[in-house]
């Protein structure tokens, strides 16, 4: 296998500042949230998780996705909130 070839220089990815972090006590729910936040427009880049096996208590799920705007922050905590997530931070 060749050694991939590595251009000098920083690369800069714009940061969204309108971050939504969701904790979910269920797992299931935040798969699907994930799933529901690509279609609202949130680049699946752009979305984090920390996964049951790395939580202390070994379920449940936290979410973080950058949102592209406002309107498409609201519509994804909304989602949150049905699906029964808890949102603990956003920054605007």
């Amino acid at each position: 296998m060749e050694t991939p070839l590595i251009r000098p220089g920083a690369v800069l990815s714009p940061e969204s500042p309108l971050r939504l972090v969701v904790h979910f006590d269920n797992a299931a729910e935040g798969n699907l949230a994930i799933q529901i936040l690509t279609t609202l427009g949130i680049p699946g880049d752009r979305i984090g998780v920390v996964d049951p096996d790395r939580m202390e208590r070994k379920r449940g799920m936290i979410l973080s996705a950058s949102c592209p705007d406002e309107a498409v922050r609201v519509r994804a905590e909304d989602v949150c909130r049905k699906l029964g997530g808890r949102v603990h931070r956003w920054r605007g």
